[in-house]
């Protein structure tokens, strides 16, 4: 019988695990890669290389870590779904800044990125958007909670109509929303100035080496 538990247990929280961690994917890649190869001026193939790196280590546990820091400070502080959306977003920007402030750096090295200054403004870049996204990010991980019929998302602001639906509609949203996320993902990198590290020869310089 407690093994039974035991079992029943585990399989409930790899579910949890699978469907947060998808969440935070879906919700923080495409403006991830946004960041990297706009603004740090990374190429689409380091960016590529976090990114698989990213996704890599949160199905494989990052993702329960950043859950169960997140579900722990909030029972530390007393917050709960109920409790007033400032407070639930002040708990969540300042949790997700420094989380993504400690993991940037050595995800970037492994990634293949040398540059130091490169890795300083992609790791204060993924500072600030965790001070900003923190928040949504959350939610994000609740909504998709809800729509996968996990468990019910109680938050003040979670739209009643949202609760309200079919569980089918619900998976079919679900869906819909992290395919348009690989979407947007995939149009960020196609429009990437440094789609690789190879200098572009101009037009002068092929007539001069002819």
């Amino acid at each position: 019988m407690r093994l039974n538990k035991a079992v029943k247990r585990a399989k409930e929280n790899l579910l949890y695990h699978l469907v947060a961690s998808t969440a935070m994917l879906a919700e923080s890649t495409p403006l991830f890669v946004a960041f990297e190869t706009q603004v740090a001026g990374m190429t689409n193939e380091v960016s590529l290389n976090t990114r698989l790196s990213i996704v890599s280590l949160t199905y494989l546990g990052l993702g329960y870590v950043y859950g169960l820091g997140r579900r722990y400070l909030r029972r530390a502080f007393g917050i709960t779904e109920e409790s007033r959306e400032t407070k639930q977003t002040l708990h969540d920007t300042i949790y997700t800044a420094t989380f993504n402030a400690l993991i940037s750096p050595p995800l970037y090295l492994i990634a293949g990125e040398t540059d130091l200054e490169k890795i300083v403004i992609g790791t204060l870049c993924a500072t600030g958007f965790g001070s900003i996204n923190g928040s949504p990010l959350g939610y994000a991980v609740d909504s998709l909670e809800d729509l996968t019929s996990l468990k019910e998302c109680n938050r003040p602001s979670y739209p009643a109509f949202l609760k309200k639906m079919n569980s089918k509609v619900k998976y079919g949203l679900a869906i819909l929303l992290v395919t348009g996320s690989i979407g947007i993902t995939s149009w960020v990198y196609s429009i990437n100035p440094n789609k690789n590290n190879r200098p572009q020869v101009t037009s002068e310089a092929k007539h001069k080496d002819k």
